[in-house]
């Protein structure tokens, strides 16, 4: 049985989450400055096209902790750089690799997400409906 759902089974890579923006850590502005230049981008997306080439992915999750947000490293201009890194990626590739997006759930930030903008370069959006949290909410 596991060898017939091996040949419908997809397995994509994911970049990111939340520890990878922590304050202290080496990789704290990294999406940031990643996104900030067409050089950055493109050699992002053309290092991630080889690396799931070579390990048979068939495609990327982007889980960026979050763009914007000074504490974990953004800048204001993230959010209209991450439009510009999902807009790059669906042309460098085509059909031939899927790319998701996670998606905060809460406003504070989710506004800086400009999921309309990326809705035509992605295959879907993740939401983490997880670990929120108030000392209000009791159980459902």
């Amino acid at each position: 049985m596991v060898l017939t759902c091996l040949a419908t089974l997809f397995s994509w890579i994911a970049v990111g989450g939340f520890d990878f923006s922590d304050p202290g850590k080496a990789t704290h502005g990294t999406w940031s400055k990643l996104v900030s230049t067409a050089a950055n981008r493109a050699a992002f997306i053309d290092s991630l096209r080889e690396f799931m080439s070579k390990y048979g992915f068939q495609g990327v999750d982007l889980d960026w902790e979050y763009p914007v947000d000074p504490k974990r490293g953004g800048a204001p201009e993230d959010t209209e750089n991450l439009v510009l890194l999902v807009r790059e990626m669906r042309a460098a590739f085509g059909s031939a690799y899927g790319i998701s997006l996670t998606l905060a759930p809460d406003y504070w930030y989710l506004r800086y997400f400009d999921a309309k903008a990326m809705e035509s370069s992605v295959d879907f959006f993740g939401f983490m409906a997880y670990d929120e949290w108030m000392l209000e909410l009791r159980a459902f």
